[in-house]
């Protein structure tokens, strides 16, 4: 299967502008690594898939992602996000459960921005990279801001919005809603997460996540 050139043309230079964001934080932040899973539904437990890992550097300028994974539909596009939580000592658990993470998104808080978004390669497979800066959220869900990189809760999640659209491909590249049908977004997710990108006849399905829980968090 072939892509647009424009297309492609947006996934490499989302590519590039991660590479060269993330370059400063490699010298003295804290890098943790853990496994890429599917996310549990009300149906089936969270299972880890073979092979996909997440690495996560924090430091004083921010938070820095890498994700390579696979299990993915071929020719689908998937959006990376960041999650975190800077007050995850009041979620009900740890890792902090869905519940908290939206429901009690004040109480906890709650911050959801985008991070990355790539089409799928043929085999199945992606990689995501980005860097959060410490400080105010652009373009977040909430109003929470980055204060402490290294004592927040940070989950990377993932979102499928169905086979690429070549014409609003951009906005499904970068939105969360970008492609997908309104009946297909969670209810109880924010009016400004269901207004961002442009509607389409997919349907938009939270699939895998990366879950940091830092040492720092319980200080």
């Amino acid at each position: 299967m072939t892509y647009p050139f424009n297309t492609l043309a947006a996934c490499c230079a989302t590519a590039l502008l991660a590479a060269l964001t993330i370059a400063p934080a490699h010298a003295g932040g804290t890098v943790q690594r853990t496994q890429v899973e599917h996310m549990a539904t009300d149906k089936t437990p969270a299972r880890p898939i073979d092979g996909a890992s997440a690495r996560l550097i924090t430091s004083g300028d921010g938070a820095t992602m890498w994700l390579e994974t696979s299990d993915l539909e071929p020719g689908h596009v998937t959006t990376a996000w960041w999650v975190f939580m800077a007050r995850s000592e009041k979620c009900s658990a740890t890792p902090c459960p869905a519940e908290d993470v939206i429901g009690g998104a004040d109480r906890v808080g709650t911050q959801i921005v985008y991070a990355d978004g790539v089409v799928n390669n043929p085999d199945g497979t992606a990689r995501f990279a980005a860097h959060l800066p410490k400080g105010p959220v652009s373009g977040g869900w909430y109003e929470q801001e980055l204060g402490h990189p290294d004592k927040v809760e940070i989950h990377l999640v993932l979102n499928d919005h169905g086979p690429l659209i070549p014409e609003i491909a951009a906005s499904m590249l970068t939105s969360y809603r970008g492609g997908c049908r309104d009946d297909s977004l969670p209810p109880p997710f924010p009016a400004s997460a269901k207004a961002d990108g442009i509607p389409g006849p997919n349907a938009c399905r939270l699939i895998q996540d990366a879950i940091f829980v830092q040492p720092g968090q319980t200080e």
